[in-house]
């Protein structure tokens, strides 16, 4: 090759290589373009367009741990905190022992509820970097899990000795000691954080939610129109806003704000649960109802606004409504999904309330027929086939008539009518119950949400025939209001409610007391996550009522020794349960605690369980004193039951002894739904606030 030649060779090679730089630096630039933008996206908590333009980043340099380390946090304040782990895990790739990276992990793990291994992750930070602040932010949350307020303001108050203008730890210590009622501690805090910050909005949107929870309605108010005057798409503070108006008893403002806040987002749920609600204030039930049911075509999962429609519905719409067999139908899906769980008691419970909302859904109505007859309620379940024949005409009842006439055959002769008792007008209450709240100005899910769980705590025991509860609608300045209404309306007990929501959790708050003497019975706390969970907690809540509630019943017949009681196999009632027979109306609850109290003199005598039907039951009187004493009308207090029936039965029922023990095993059934609950690691509903400020 000449010299000339190669030359020219060498010349093609530069310019090829130059050309190729230039490629590659741009290609740098428009990345590095893409990546800043990201950065601006995420620090207006834009967390869903963030995360795709650093997928971008990523996906055209692998490299670039900070875009990983970033797009891991967009994920976790989208609550995606596996994904979250897998971004991580590339980012600590490059760069493994960079704090940052590793706080960032011990709050997922902590949000994943690997609360030891997140400890660990802060405390090897610490050990490091002692003053590093992220970390003791995340043992602060770690105090919370633990329900130690006290541990979580050391930590952020030890982060605020390190940067004592820092924002985060400012504005937590404000929450921490808002939530725990320390006002004043809780506006020093706030008010520093506003000399350095006066002019974010997210710091007078946490002024406004610190007002709030204090009842300062009006400087809240101030401080949540300054936060959507700063940044005008804040649909947070709107919310608040609107929940802020709706404590001050403007309905037809919040009705107006609620309208602004879903025609910027259709989806918030939140706006059309307010609006109905403040809707159902002004008296406008049909309008209200309308809200709820397109509110829930848009978030189904709201449960809390599908309890308020439902509840509504019940009491203002005519049976024949269109609606109620849509509504029921979201409770017939749910049920099937428990079927497919094997949970009875979780599908017993959606079929009931599909029949409360559409009481002639026949496909309710036989599949809740099917569970009586598998837990061999024949005479109910042929009642139920009954029904759906009246009063359905559709396929199924056309072909039920072979099964009707077949078990009226087999049903001819039952205990009920052998006796010639009509099982269906027997008075079976034993038990009122009465369900109180206070106001509550620190929940900001759902407006009023105290009011709507002590509705629902009532509602839940519809159906159980023995007990009988009702709920005050107005609430109670606390327990000493309570005890003196249930006290002077002759209340066998009453119940304290509250809820605490944070936004994919619930924890329901129930203390128990005597009506009688005032004095605690039971006090539970009650959480649950996921979907589903409002009504969880319900049932969770229904079940602790019932199994300190003794099975109590009355003599109905006699006949020599032999006598007819008001307790059957609906009540969990077998061959062979033992009864104390007590003087009618001697009978009283016990002081203190679960379980009854009467006299030894009251006692006239004992029985045993012979025959057990389905509402009534044949018993023999063993025992009674010297003078026979016992009468129609006495009454029945559970002693005992066979060991044979201890591991099920129904749980809609009163399932004590006479000293309050549960007799019937009603708990969780199934491995791997009592490992969910065990899983499931509950959190102060503050958690959500505190993640959210940066």
């Amino acid at each position: 090759m000449s010299k000339k030649l190669a030359g020219v060779v060498l010349s093609l090679i530069l310019v090829s290589a130059a050309g190729t730089a230039s490629l590659f630096a741009a290609e740098s630039k428009n990345i590095l373009k893409l990546y800043n933008e990201a950065v601006e996206l995420q620090n207006e908590e834009n967390w869903y367009t963030a995360s795709q333009y650093y997928i971008e980043v990523v996906n055209s340099n692998p490299a670039f741990s900070e875009a990983w380390f970033r797009l891991a946090d967009c994920s976790y304040h989208l609550g995606e905190f596996d994904l979250a782990f897998q971004y991580l895990e590339s980012a600590e790739k490059y760069e493994k022992n960079r704090s940052e990276i590793k706080n960032l992990k011990g709050m997922i793990l902590l949000a994943l509820g690997r609360t030891d291994e997140a400890r660990q992750i802060f405390n090897e930070v610490l050990k490091k970097y002692p003053n590093d602040i992220d970390a003791h932010f995340g043992l602060a949350e770690i105090e919370l899990y633990d329900g130690k307020f006290s541990g979580a303001e050391n930590q952020y108050a030890e982060a605020l000795k390190r940067q004592n203008t820092n924002r985060k730890a400012l504005l937590s210590l404000a929450l921490v000691c808002a939530e725990t009622k320390r006002y004043s501690q809780s506006e020093k805090y706030l008010k520093q954080a506003m000399q350095y910050y006066s002019g974010e909005p997210e710091v007078h949107y946490l002024a406004a939610i610190i007002y709030t929870m204090k009842g300062d309605y009006k400087s809240a108010e101030k401080h949540a129109r300054i936060a959507v005057e700063i940044r005008g798409g804040y649909e947070q503070a709107y919310e608040l806003l609107a929940q802020i108006v709706y404590l001050q008893h403007r309905y037809t403002e919040v009705i107006n704000l609620c309208d602004f806040i879903i025609g910027r987002n259709r989806n918030a749920s939140s706006a059309w649960y307010l609006k109905g609600t403040a809707q159902a204030k002004l008296g406008n039930t049909d309008e209200a109802i309308a809200t709820w049911d397109t509110g829930l075509s848009v978030s189904p999962q709201d449960e809390l606004m599908r309890m308020m429609l439902e509840l509504t519905a019940k009491n203002e719409l005519d049976f024949d409504d269109a609606r109620r067999k849509q509504w029921a139908s979201y409770h017939l899906n749910n049920a099937r999904q428990y079927d497919s769980r094997y949970d009875k008691a979780g599908s017993t419970y959606e079929y009931q309330r599909a029949l409360m909302l559409d009481p002639s859904n026949a496909v309710a109505r036989l599949a809740y027929a099917d569970i009586l007859e598998l837990n061999g309620l024949h005479e109910l379940y042929l009642s139920q086939l009954k029904f759906v024949k009246e009063n359905s005409d559709t396929g199924l009842s056309r072909n039920l008539n072979d099964t009707i006439e077949a078990y009226d055959s087999l049903l001819n002769n039952t205990l009920a009518k052998r006796w010639k008792v009509d099982a269906f007008y027997l008075d079976k209450i034993r038990w009122n119950i009465a369900v109180f709240y206070t106001e509550n100005t620190s929940t900001f899910n759902h407006a009023d949400s105290d009011r709507l769980t002590a509705l629902a705590c009532g509602d839940v025991f519809s159906g159980v025939a023995i007990t009988s509860v009702k709920t005050q609608v107005t609430p109670v300045s606390g327990y000493g209001e309570a005890f003196k209404n249930a006290r002077a309306n002759n209340f066998d007990y009453f119940v304290m409610v509250s809820l605490s929501e944070g936004e994919d959790d619930v924890s329901l708050s129930a203390t128990m007391y005597s009506g009688r003497t005032g004095t605690e019975t039971f006090n539970e706390k009650y959480y649950a996550t996921g979907n589903n969970r409002f009504s969880t907690v319900l049932r969770r809540f229904r079940n602790s009522v019932l199994e300190k509630l003794t099975v109590r019943g009355k003599i109905l017949q006699r006949n020599g020794k032999t006598v007819l009681i008001d307790l059957g196999r609906s009540e969990n009632i077998v061959k062979d349960a033992e009864f104390k027979i007590v003087r009618k109306g001697a009978v009283k609850t016990a002081d203190a605690g679960s379980g009854l109290f009467f006299r030894d003199e009251d006692v006239v005598g004992m029985l045993v369980v012979t025959e057990a039907g389905e509402e009534v039951s044949e018993a023999l009187i063993t025992s009674h004193g010297f003078y026979d004493r016992i009468n129609e009308g006495d009454e029945l207090v559970l002693v005992s039951m066979p060991a044979q029936n201890s591991e099920a039965g129904m749980d809609t029922v009163p399932n004590a002894d006479e000293e309050g023990k549960p007799v019937v095993n009603n708990s969780v059934k199934g491995d791997e739904l009592v490992a969910e609950i065990k899983k499931a690691v509950e959190r102060p509903a503050i958690i959500d606030l505190l993640r959210k400020i940066r």
